[in-house]
C-alpha cells in the first residue's frame, strides 16, 4: 500500500504562497518525499494547485498537480491519479538521471525517448513529470513493434515471455486502450488494455501425488535454472525428477531435474513444445528436441506417464489458461476471428499452441523475441488530454487541440507529421484529444514510417471492400464498391481511422445546411420505436474531429474552426 500524509486546505478565501509553503513544509517534515495537489474543479482554475506546486519546488520536493495529468472532473479520481504519479516521481528522477548520464557518456547526442503505456513515447522531461504514463510500457512496446513490422487489422497480441504472458487487442489496426486501475482504484491514466497471466514459455511443470498438476506461475527464470531443452541429451542422461519450492513460501510441487553432475534444470512449457514438435525451425524458442524428450521422460518416471503424454498435458494446461484470457479479450473488443500475433521469446512455443487450439491463424513477426525493442525504436510520439466539457464550443476544442499538439512537438514530433483526433465522450461529459507524430531523429528530418502511396492506400481500402480512393489532405477517402453506402477514412499510413455506413460530403460554403440535413436524415435508422442517430466527423488538414451534435450550424462552425491550412473540408456522416 502507498504510505501517505496529507492536509486539507480551505481555499474559500484564496491561497497565499506563504500558507502553501507552510503546509508543504509540514508534509516534508512528516516524511513526504513528493507532493500531490488536488483541488475540486481544478481543471477550471489551476491557480491554487500551481501555488502548491511552486511551494513544493521552493522546499525541494517533486510535485504533481492533478490538473497536469487530466482535465476531468472528479476530485477522487484526480487525487488518486496525482498521488500515484507523485509516489513514483522520486524513482523516475533517479532513473532519468542515470539514463541521461549514461547516454551522454556514450557520446550519443540524440534525445532520449521513453515508451508510454499508450504505445506512444515521451522525452525525459515528460517522464520526469508524469512517470505514471509509462505504466504498461513493456507490453505497449511489443504491440507497437508488432504494428510497425506487420500489417494487422484485427488481432490479439500474445507476448510470451519467460514468466508471464501479456494479452492485448488490435482492432482495425489500432491498439485498444483503457483507464489504468491500481488495485481497486481507478485512475485517469489511459494505457494499453493488457491482461497479464502467470503462464509463459519458462513456466515449470508442477506435480502432486505423482500426477501432473499444471504449470507455473513460477518459471525457470524465477528459480534460476536453465531450460532442459537448451541442454544436450548427454547432459540429461541419468537425470531424475525432484520437487522443490522455487522461492520461500512457495509450495514444494515444482518438478525439476537433478542432473548427474548435481546441477538442476527446469522442465518448461517451451521444453514440452519442443518435445511435441510445435516449435518451427525459424523460431527463437527452438531447442534440442531430443533433450526435451529426455527431460519429459525423466519427469514421466515420477508421474507414471510416457514422455510425450507429459508434454501433452503440460501444453494443454498452458494453452487452456491463456486461451481463456484470449477469448475474454476477443469478446470485450468484439473481435470475431482475429489473428494471433505471437511475440516474445516463447512465441513459437506457447503462441503457436494457443492459436492451434483456438483454430486461429498465427503470425510471428520477424525478430519477435526483441519486438519490444523494435517498438521502442520506431514508436510515435503520442500526447493525449481529456477534459470535462459538457457542451464544448469550437473555441474550447481548438484551444485543447493546440495545447496537445504543442505537447507532442515539445516531445520531439515533427510538425508536418502531426495527426490530431478529437472524441466527444457524451457518457463522460468530456472531450479527448489525441495527437500523434513521427519522431524527428535530426533537425529538419523526419524519417521512419513513410506515408502510404496512392497505390498502397487504394490496396488497403480495397481489402476492406472500398474503391474510388482519393486523397483528402494527408488522409485517404474510400467509398463502398458497386454503389455501396460505406465510407472509409485512412490515415497517412494507410491505416483505417473510420469505416462507417454513411456519406462523405465536401463542404466549402456556409450555405450547405440543407445538404447536411438531408444527409443526416438519410443516415438515421429506425429500429422499432428507437431512432439510431448517426455521428458526424469533420476531416480537414491533419485533423479528424468528431462533432458533438448533428446541428448543421455546429458542423459548419467546426469546419470554419478547422479552416487554417487551406485544405478542403470533408464531412463524414454515418454509423459504425
Amino acid at each position: 500500500s502507498l504510505a501517505t500524509v496529507g492536509e486539507f486546505i480551505d481555499v474559500t478565501g484564496g491561497l497565499t504562497a506563504q500558507t502553501a509553503r507552510e503546509v508543504v513544509t509540514r508534509l516534508r517534515d512528516a516524511g513526504a518525499e513528493a507532493i500531490a495537489a488536488a483541488e475540486a474543479f481544478a481543471p477550471d482554475d489551476l491557480s491554487h494547485e500551481a501555488t502548491v506546486a511552486a511551494a513544493a519546488a521552493d522546499v525541494g520536493l517533486p510535485v504533481t498537480t492533478s490538473a497536469e495529468l487530466t482535465g476531468l472532473y472528479g476530485l477522487e479520481l484526480r487525487a488518486v491519479t496525482a498521488a500515484l504519479n507523485a509516489s513514483i516521481i522520486p524513482i523516475a528522477l533517479r532513473t532519468a538521471e542515470v539514463v541521461g548520464a549514461g547516454v551522454a557518456a556514450a557520446g550519443i547526442t540524440s534525445p532520449v525517448m521513453v515508451m508510454r503505456g499508450d504505445a506512444g513515447a515521451t522525452d525525459l522531461a515528460g517522464f520526469r513529470t508524469a512517470p505514471a504514463r509509462t505504466l504498461y510500457s513493456g507490453p505497449a512496446a511489443s504491440v507497437s513493434g508488432a504494428l510497425r513490422t506487420s500489417r494487422i487489422e484485427d488481432g490479439v497480441i500474445l507476448e510470451v515471455g519467460g514468466t508471464s504472458t501479456n494479452v492485448a487487442a488490435i482492432r482495425r489496426g489500432r491498439p485498444a486502450l483503457s483507464y489504468v486501475r491500481v488495485a481497486s482504484h481507478s485512475t485517469a491514466i489511459r494505457a494499453l488494455d493488457v491482461r497479464v497471466f502467470g503462464v509463459a514459455g519458462g513456466s515449470i511443470l508442477r506435480a502432486r501425488r505423482n500426477r501432473v498438476h499444471g504449470v507455473g506461475p513460477r518459471s525457470a527464470h524465477i528459480a534460476g535454472l536453465p531450460y532442459a531443452c537448451f541442454l544436450t541429451p548427454d547432459e540429461l542422461e541419468g537425470s531424475r525428477a525432484e520437487l522443490l519450492a522455487p522461492r520461500p513460501g512457495d509450495p514444494a510441487d515444482y518438478l525439476v531435474l537433478r542432473l548427474t553432475d548435481h546441477r538442476r534444470a527446469a522442465l518448461t512449457v517451451t521444453c514440452a513444445a519442443n518435445a511435441l514438435g510445435i516449435v518451427a525451425a525459424e523460431d527463437y524458442a527452438l531447442g534440442n528436441r531430443a533433450a526435451a524428450t529426455a527431460a519429459c521422460a525423466a519427469a514421466g518416471r515420477e508421474v507414471r506417464l510416457p514422455a510425450l503424454e507429459v508434454a501433452h498435458r503440460m501444453m494443454a494446461a498452458a494453452t487452456q489458461a491463456v486461451a481463456e484470457i484470449v477469448g475474454s479479450v476477443m469478446h470485450d473488443h468484439r473481435l470475431e476471428r482475429p489473428a494471433i500475433v505471437a511475440v516474445g521469446g516463447g512465441a513459437g512455443a506457447l503462441g503457436r499452441a494457443v492459436a492451434s487450439a483456438m483454430g486461429l491463424d498465427v503470425l510471428i513477426p520477424p525478430r519477435a523475441e526483441i519486438i519490444s525493442a523494435i517498438g521502442d525504436a520506431l514508436s510515435l510520439v503520442r500526447a493525449e488530454r481529456e477534459r470535462t466539457l459538457h457542451q464544448p464550443t469550437p473555441a474550447q476544442v481548438r484551444h485543447l487541440v493546440a495545447d496537445v499538439e504543442a505537447e507532442a512537438v515539445a516531445a520531439g514530433a515533427g510538425v508536418a507529421t502531426l495527426e490530431s483526433r478529437v472524441e466527444h465522450l457524451a457518457d463522460r461529459g468530456s472531450v479527448r484529444v489525441t495527437v500523434t507524430g513521427a519522431v524527428g531523429l535530426s533537425s529538419g528530418a523526419v524519417p521512419g514510417r513513410p506515408r502510404a502511396t496512392r497505390q498502397q492506400a487504394t490496396d488497403a481500402a480495397l481489402a476492406r471492400g472500398h474503391h474510388d480512393t482519393h486523397a483528402v489532405g494527408p488522409y485517404w477517402l474510400g467509398r463502398g464498391a458497386q454503389g455501396g453506402t460505406r465510407v472509409a477514412l485512412l490515415d497517412q499510413y494507410g491505416d483505417i481511422v473510420l469505416d462507417v455506413k454513411g456519406e462523405a460530403l465536401p463542404i466549402s460554403r456556409h450555405d450547405d445546411r440543407s445538404v447536411l440535413v438531408d444527409a443526416v436524415n438519410r443516415c438515421r435508422r429506425r429500429i422499432g420505436p428507437i431512432t439510431a442517430e448517426p455521428t458526424a466527423w469533420v476531416v480537414q488538414g491533419a485533423r479528424c474531429v468528431q462533432v458533438p451534435d448533428l446541428e448543421p450550424g455546429t458542423i459548419l462552425e467546426t469546419v470554419a474552426m478547422q479552416d487554417t491550412e487551406g485544405f478542403p473540408a470533408i464531412v463524414i456522416i454515418g454509423r459504425g
